[in-house]
């Protein structure tokens, strides 16, 4: 259920734009995202997947990804980074997210927020199994935008950053080129998407 729950989360959080209008607060906009959620593939709906993935900082996730390796590269290697990885996720995610979604239940806890921080909790349950899921927002020109998700405590950014760093350390930068490039390749031919 992990790497289902892993996909389902990211999928939420992208999904985060979906009502902006009458979501204010963090925690609204969380809440919004389980209402709106499983209704179709995004893939198949531009306009959705646009106005959704507008409320992603997908450029902080990329920085946070690459962490020191991010200063060593020149603008058009980063935004290949950040559109490679915005793409992957998407084509990841969309797809499967109708299915996992039926079923499931969402309990919020207690939501941290600061001027500029959020931290969303939630416990997301299905057939039996129970997993703590954290959405963290920042704000940037007084909008927010989600950064990252936590799942039992483990960053999801966090999580890539150690495998693309490890394949930067075998393969160097254009071996993570190669390695995004073939996944993307494989994702854009499955039917599903």
């Amino acid at each position: 259920m992990t790497k289902t729950l892993f996909v389902f989360c990211f999928l939420a959080f992208n999904l985060v734009g979906l009502h902006l209008q009458a979501a204010t607060t963090p925690e609204e906009l969380i809440k919004d995202i389980f209402q709106k959620t499983g209704k179709e593939n995004l893939l198949l709906n531009k306009k959705l997947q646009d106005e959704v993935e507008s409320h992603i900082d997908f450029s902080e996730m990329a920085k946070s990804i690459l962490a020191q390796e991010y200063s060593k590269h020149q603008g058009n290697d980063l935004k290949w980074f950040e559109l490679t990885l915005k793409e992957i996720i998407s084509r990841s995610v969309y797809p499967s997210t109708t299915k996992f979604l039926e079923n499931v239940k969402i309990t919020y806890k207690k939501s941290k927020i600061t001027d500029t921080d959020a931290k969303v909790s939630s416990s997301v349950s299905k057939k039996g199994e129970s997993t703590d899921v954290d959405y963290l927002l920042k704000k940037f020109n007084g909008e927010w935008k989600v950064v990252d998700v936590s799942i039992d405590e483990e960053s999801w950014v966090k999580t890539i950053n150690e495998k693309v760093q490890k394949t930067i350390k075998e393969k160097g930068w254009s071996g993570l080129r190669d390695l995004l490039n073939k996944r993307l390749t494989e994702l854009k031919s499955n039917k599903k998407s």
